[in-house]
């Protein structure tokens, strides 16, 4: 799927990865300076703009950065260039086409609009606008294979600004995938953290205990419909941040974090004051006399 204007680049991590000296196979993550602040919000798909979700669109990037975010988590998927691109498989009909975004050339993708509204962008693009603003972070979603994918999230970073690398959040999917990222952190240095999302994965909470705590995983992401206190205590026990997705009402935003939740992704909310302040004015108005 790598096209051949990234092929070298490609190819290059990939020896590097295989041939570079290295020690033993490690037995989890290496520690972790940077941990996710109380009540954090991360801007799911960069962010809702005008009532629509999953745009991944720069509208969104900026309505959400107008709106105090500092945590922005994107769709990824590959076009027939190999190059990525800020967008959600099977949203093809939003830029009203049926062609696979994968069956695109990179050009092709980016001429489209997201509801003939909202611009379309790739990767590369994305960075270079996140990185002039230090407080800000990228966790990525890829939608295809995980570790093609980041090695090309790398190898795009790095061109932009090799600092960029430290503000880069992987989500893995799978258990074993826990030792991808430590192998990418070993050649290429650490990512600010790591998040098993367990979106993908229907383990028990007794695994994700295990393989958290077994493996140094600092965060784990689970759905509203995975969502168990029990489980938030469990790894809040072993030093384990919890979040939750995706959540855009405020009684339940306030009800997750008052539960243990480190944070949730959001499409509407961004900041903390605007939570409260919406579930108060809902509170006053339920409690106004008839």
């Amino acid at each position: 799927m790598i096209g051949p204007r990234r092929e070298f680049g490609v190819v290059c991590i990939l020896l590097c990865l295989s041939c570079a000296p290295r020690d033993p196979e490690p037995e989890s993550l290496g520690p972790h300076e940077f941990s996710f602040p109380e009540k954090t919000f991360i801007a799911h798909a960069l962010g809702g703009i005008e009532g629509r979700n999953y745009t991944n669109s720069v509208e969104a990037l900026e309505r959400s950065l107008a709106r105090g975010a500092r945590f922005f988590e994107v769709d990824l998927s590959f076009t027939a260039d190999g190059d990525l691109v800020c967008f959600h498989t099977k949203h093809e009909k939003h830029l009203g086409i049926e062609t696979p975004v994968t069956e695109l050339s990179t050009a092709e993708f980016l001429s489209h609009r997201y509801d003939g509204l909202f611009t379309l962008m790739d990767l590369e693009s994305l960075l270079q606008r996140l990185a002039p603003m230090p407080e800000t972070y990228l966790i990525t979603d890829c939608k295809h294979d995980f570790n093609a994918c980041m090695e090309e999230v790398l190898l795009t970073a790095k061109s932009v600004d090799p600092h960029l690398v430290g503000r880069i959040i992987p989500q893995f999917y799978t258990v074993d995938q826990w030792l991808d990222v430590a192998q990418m952190e070993d050649v290429h240095g650490p990512f600010a953290t790591v998040i098993f999302t367990l979106y993908r994965t229907e383990i028990t909470d007794d695994n994700v205990v295990e393989v958290a705590s077994g493996r140094s995983v600092p965060v784990i992401t689970m759905s509203k419909k995975r969502f168990s206190q029990t489980l938030v205590s469990r790894l809040a026990a072993e030093g384990i941040d919890s979040m939750i997705h995706t959540v855009n009402k405020p009684d339940e935003i306030i009800r997750y974090v008052e539960k243990g939740a480190r944070g949730v992704y959001s499409d509407r909310f961004f900041a903390w004051r605007p939570v409260r302040n919406a579930h108060d004015r809902r509170r006053a108005k339920e409690n106004r006399p008839q």
